[in-house]
C-alpha cells in the first residue's frame, strides 16, 4: 500500500518522458525537413542571384520570382527522383529473372549501401573514400 503512490509518480514520469521524447523527435523531423527545403531554396536564388548581379533597383522585383521557382525546381528534383527510383524498381523486375544468385545478391549489396549512404545524407565534397576502380566483382 505504501509504494503504490510512489508507483504511479513513477509510471507518470515515465509515460511522460516517453510521450515527450516521442512528439520531440516528430517536432524535430519536421522542422528538419522544413529546414532542408529552405537551405535548398536559398541556395538557389543565391546561385541566381550571383549570376543575375541585379543593380538595387531589381532586387525588389527579382526575389518574389525566384523565390517561386526555386521551391518549382525543387519539386521537380523531388519528383525526378520518385519518377527514377520507379524506373529503376522496374528495370531490377525484368532483369532479376536472367541474373544468376551470385549477381543478384551483387545488386542487392550495391542497393543496401545506396540505401545506408541515402541515410546518412549528402557525402562532403571530394573523391570517394577508396573509389570506384577498387570495387571488385568476381
Amino acid at each position: 500500500m505504501k509504494n503504490r503512490p510512489i508507483l504511479i509518480v513513477i509510471i507518470t514520469l515515465v509515460t511522460g518522458f516517453v510521450i515527450g521524447f516521442l512528439v520531440n523527435g516528430q517536432i524535430t523531423r519536421h522542422k528538419f525537413t522544413k529546414f532542408m527545403n529552405q537551405e535548398y531554396n536559398i541556395a538557389f536564388k543565391q546561385r541566381m542571384m550571383e549570376i543575375i548581379r541585379p543593380d538595387e533597383s531589381q532586387i525588389e522585383d527579382i526575389e518574389p520570382i525566384l523565390d517561386d521557382y526555386a521551391e518549382k525546381v525543387h519539386e521537380s528534383l523531388r519528383d525526378s527522383k520518385q519518377d527514377l527510383n520507379a524506373l529503376r524498381d522496374e528495370m531490377l523486375e525484368e532483369i532479376v529473372p536472367y541474373l544468376n544468385e551470385r549477381q543478384i545478391t551483387r545488386l542487392k549489396e550495391v542497393q543496401s549501401r545506396f540505401n545506408i549512404n541515402k541515410q546518412r545524407g549528402p557525402r562532403p565534397p571530394g573523391p570517394p573514400p577508396g573509389g570506384r576502380h577498387q570495387e571488385k566483382f568476381h
